[in-house]
Formats: structure tokens, sequence, C-alpha cells
């Protein structure tokens, strides 16, 4: 490999997103099930996801506004308590504030949710505003914010989970439709206790392998110029 070449996918690495996916949801609501479910499934298909748990961001604004603005895609599961979360509500805020200022792509997933019931608040969501609207009555416009961004993902197209559908399906259905718009190759196989060998690794393995490379490459600047250097 030449210098231009090297140079080249240096450069193609550094623009790379750090993260594929950060998820949103209820923690209260479906945290121990459904959440927690998809968050394992996509990131043992070799997509990076990220969600706000207390652990790896801490649930610091500051680090969610960032895990968000190195995210891919966005997905937002929409359950029966996502309205009552003001946490929830702040993260929406930023995911489609990041998708209109830097093309964040945006998935919902409406958990046991009618999309129409979210768009428009009715139901619970109507219920939990009316709470919100009581307890924020001096800082309305975060309640109008709230609103305006619910509206504006439950209009995008989204996935359902149908009542007659497993939820591993559905769940499968998801990491699928992910994949896809991140061009990722999911293995064939399913998953074993043994460890896939290099030939049957997806190839979102490898770009994982690169991106922790790249992290710790950039870290010592000599090493950098060594590689740069003429032999």
């Amino acid at each position: 490999m030449d210098l231009f070449s090297l140079i080249n996918l240096l450069m193609l690495l550094l623009s790379r997103k750090d993260n594929d996916v950060f998820l949103s949801f209820s923690h209260h609501d479906i945290g121990k099930n459904f959440g927690d479910h998809l968050y394992k499934d996509l990131n043992s298909a070799g997509i990076r996801t990220l969600r706000d748990d207390g652990g790896i961001y801490a649930g610091q604004k500051s680090d969610i506004k960032k895990a968000i603005r190195e995210s891919r895609i966005s997905v937002v599961v929409f359950s029966k308590g996502y309205a009552s979360s003001t946490k929830c509500l702040d993260q929406l805020v930023h995911i489609m504030d990041s998708r209109n200022k830097t093309g964040l792509l945006v998935l919902p997933v409406f958990y046991n949710v009618d999309p129409s019931e979210v768009s428009e608040q009715k139901g619970l969501f109507e219920e939990a505003f009316a709470k919100h609207e009581k307890s924020f009555h001096k800082k309305m416009a975060r309640v109008e914010s709230w609103r305006a961004a619910l509206k504006e993902a439950a209009d995008l197209a989204g996935m359902v989970l149908q009542q007659d559908r497993y939820e591993s399906k559905f769940i499968e259905s998801i990491v699928k439709e992910i994949a896809d718009k991140l061009n990722f190759s999911l293995p064939h196989a399913p998953p074993s206790s043994l460890p896939l060998s290099a030939a049957l690794r997806p190839p979102s393995y490898f770009l994982g392998l690169l991106r922790e490379w790249r992290r710790s490459f950039f870290q010592t600047s000599s090493l950098f110029l060594f590689f740069l250097s003429p032999l």
C-alpha cells in the first residue's frame, strides 16, 4: 500500500461514526424485556449499539447528546410508558434535532401502541402530557418541544408490533432492517457457543476491530508519524 492509499484509509476511518445505533426506550416500561433483548441482539449481530442505562453514559445530558450525535441510526421504541419519562422525551428532542441538522437516520418502533396514539398524543400519551403540563407549567416551551418531537418521529415510516406476532421474530426483523440500512452482512448460521472463525465472521466484526484500532492508534502521535515516514 502506497502512502496516498494509506492516508485515504486513515481518513476514511476517522470520518466514520463511532456508534452504529443509539437505542431510546423506557427502561421502566420495557427495560427488562423487549428493550434489553433488542439491545443484546443488535450487539450480537455486530451492530454497535448504545443506550442510556446509567452505565455507559451515566445519564448525563452532555454525554447523551454526544452518543446520539456520534451514531448513524437512532431506534426509538415507543411503548405505553415512553411519554411518561422526561428522560426519554429529552432524548427524543435531541434525536430529532440531529436528524434535521446532521441527517441522523431515525427508525421508530411501536411496541404495543398505535402510531396514531403517539403522533396525536392520545390515550396514555395524552394522560402523560396532562401531568407534564402541571409539573412544567413554568416551562411550557420544553413541553411543546416534546410534543413536536413525538409527532415528527411518529409520522416517520416505522415498524409496528402486531398483536399476534412473536416478539423474537419482531426483534429479528428490526435487526435485519437496521443491518440493511447500515449495509451490514449478518451471519446466516445461528450463533453458537463456539467462536466464529475469521472466515465466517460478518464484516461488521472486522469494522469493530478497525474502530478499536483507530482509537488506540491515534492516541500516540509518534506511532502515526512512524507509519508515514519513508522506509
